[in-house]
């Protein structure tokens, strides 16, 4: 009998440790990533992961799937507009991403209440906010009125694309060592991002009708705004908006310093002396 079962209890305690080893290897898995986290939030401050997931992930990558699919029911069944028709307007509002640069040169040359980045996220998360609610809760929307709403809602997916963008490649400088892992989550959250969107648009659009998720997407703008609230930025006091507005004007000028060096500003308003 002793026998017997000694080779049943060694089978049940190799099965108990491979069902464990399996348990160890599945939450190691899990804990990995969070680990990961958690090192870019202590290194550059949880605020700036917390904007790159929100812009990247959940207004561009899952927002911009709902968008996408509900537009083209939307000017389908509610404009009543021709499938040729629609894609010409569908190119009118892209062209806030024409002028990302522009957006870009705002953002590093024209601070805001002394801040750089924070104005933008709240420019972009309002006209998300309001451009989506006049979409969804207007019955009878003219089509220039419609058009325009998507435009608007456009440019602030646009702005903070432009303005996260910015965060990115100023924490790449001040820590070089991590930029790898920036690019790895910008891509990781805009990835995971449309492809859940695009996985749950068509049963929105079935459920909610294109209007109704217009609605929805005034969540996304929403998390854009307190992104401008809660990013953490130093402020800039005194900026001298005077020489921003001559350098715009003469473009062609060059500023002699006092030992008549070339003198340029740069975006933190020093001189960059040639």
């Amino acid at each position: 009998m002793l026998e017997e079962e000694s080779p049943k209890n060694h089978d049940e305690q190799a099965l108990s440790q491979n069902e464990s080893s399996r348990r160890e290897g599945f939450c190691h898995c899990i804990q990995i990533p969070i680990h990961w986290l958690r090192m870019l939030a202590t290194e550059m401050h949880w605020s700036f992961v917390f904007g790159v997931v929100v812009v990247y992930g959940i207004s561009q990558g899952m927002g911009g799937a709902l968008a996408r699919v509900s537009t083209e029911y939307y000017m389908k069944d509610v404009q009543k507009v021709q499938p040729s028709e629609a894609q010409i307007y569908s190119g009118i509002t892209y062209i806030p991403w024409l002028v990302k640069p522009l957006w870009g040169l705002l953002t590093d040359v024209v601070p805001i209440l002394g801040y750089r980045r924070r104005p933008y996220f709240v420019l972009a998360g309002f006209l998300g906010i309001t451009s989506m609610l006049f979409l969804s809760l207007h019955k009878s929307l003219h089509l220039l009125f419609a058009l325009l709403s998507l435009t608007a809602g456009s440019a602030g997916v646009a702005i903070a694309d432009v303005t996260v963008d910015a965060c990115v490649a100023q924490n790449s400088n001040t820590h070089p060592s991590l930029a790898a892992d920036m690019q790895s989550l910008c891509a990781l959250s805009a990835s995971v991002g449309a492809l859940l969107g695009f996985v749950i648009s068509g049963v929105l659009v079935h459920l909610l009708g294109s209007k109704g998720v217009f609605g929805l997407l005034t969540i996304p703008a929403g998390l854009v705004f307190l992104v401008g609230i809660v990013l953490n930025e130093p402020h800039i006091p005194n900026f001298a908006y005077g020489q921003v507005i001559w350098l715009l004007a003469n473009p062609e000028e060059e500023i002699l310093g006092g030992t008549g060096e070339v003198l340029y500003l740069l975006p933190h308003n020093d001189w960059f002396v040639e």
